[in-house]
This record gives structure tokens, sequence and C-alpha cells, in this order.
């Protein structure tokens, strides 16, 4: 009975590693080359197309598993910043940190045309923007972000700074500790120069 709970045990741990490197592929060569195929996935995550397949039916399952992926990563990394510790700015740098390091995932995503707005609410993408909201009303609370500022455009302007960061590092081969340093920079005063 023991050996039968182990090898059990050792197959489901081999079947999530196995979709593990399928995912982790599949967004580094998309994020590449949002065209490619999945024998190109297949290839770069060293599994079979075969094997594929058994995890993700078509390119359609496997661009949903990637967002429910991307939702749980962002849930995961709010929660990991800490946003209702210490004072507002430090808890907003953390956060701008811990998505900017999501950057890579979110840009394919954003670019996915066959993704609906009903798959990204299925995903939780909305639950893991929660905390984000609620770390904005309390600074808006505080006087640290300005009151007309709406907790929507708060969000996507986070997510389209930190895209512009990633783009930037690809394109212009901006070193990554400059595309978040400004991108922080960005979003906490703007890009106009300020005087004492």
């Amino acid at each position: 009975m023991e050996r039968m709970a182990a090898t059990v045990s050792s197959t489901s741990g081999t079947l999530a590693r196995t979709r593990r490197a399928i995912l982790d592929a599949a967004i580094e060569v998309l994020a590449e080359d949002g065209s490619a195929s999945l024998g190109d996935i297949a290839r770069a995550a060293e599994v079979g197309r075969s094997t594929l397949h058994r995890y993700f039916a078509d390119r359609s399952a496997l661009i949903n598993a990637l967002l429910d992926d991307c939702a749980e990563a962002t849930q995961r990394a709010v929660d990991e910043a800490r946003l209702d510790d210490g004072p507002v700015a430090d808890a907003f740098r953390r956060l701008v940190r811990a998505m900017f390091d999501l950057g890579y995932r979110v840009n394919f995503l954003f670019n996915e045309v066959t993704l609906s707005n009903a798959e990204w609410g299925e995903a939780g993408w909305e639950r893991a923007h929660v905390p984000m909201v609620v770390l904005f009303q309390r600074g808006q609370q505080e006087g640290y972000f300005a009151p007309e500022i709406e907790p929507e455009w708060f969000v996507r302007s986070l997510w389209y700074l930190i895209s512009a960061g990633w783009e930037a590092m690809a394109e212009d081969d901006l070193p990554r500790h400059v595309a978040l340093e400004r991108v922080t920079r960005t979003l906490e005063g703007g890009i106009r120069q300020h005087h004492d």
C-alpha cells in the first residue's frame, strides 16, 4: 500500500513538473514570437508534441492555462509585496517591483487577440487586483495618490508602464534595473522635472 501511494505521488509530481515545464517554455517562446507553433513550444519544453497535447489539447487550451497561471502568479506577487505593511510609498514601490517581474508574461497575454474579456474575468484577474485597489484607496485617503484618479486608471497605468519597461529592455537593451527605476519614477511623479 505504501509503495502504491509513493508511486502515485511520484507520478503526480512528474505530471506537475512536465506541465510546469510546458507552461514556462510556452510563455518564453510566445513572448518572443506570438505566432510560434505548438511544436516550437514542445521543443523548448523538451517534450514530444504528443506529450504537450496530452496536457493541452490545442493552442486555445494552452493560452487559457497561461492566463490562469499569470493570474495566480500576479496574486502571489501581490501577496508577497505585503501591501498592508508600512507606509503607502514603501508598499507602492514593493508592488511595482513585484509586478515588474511579471511583465514578460503579461506583455504576451495583453496582446493575445484570442482571449475574451470573459476569459480574463474567469481567470481570477480581477481578484488579483483587489489588494492593489485597496492600497490605492488607502494612498488617496492619506494624500499620497491624487484624489481625482480612478482605481481602474491606476491599475491600467501600472501595467502599461511595466509593459513599456519590458519593451525598452527588449528593443533598446535598457538594463533591467534602469527600466524598473524609470517605471517607478514615472508612476510616482510623472516625467516632469521637480524643483524643491
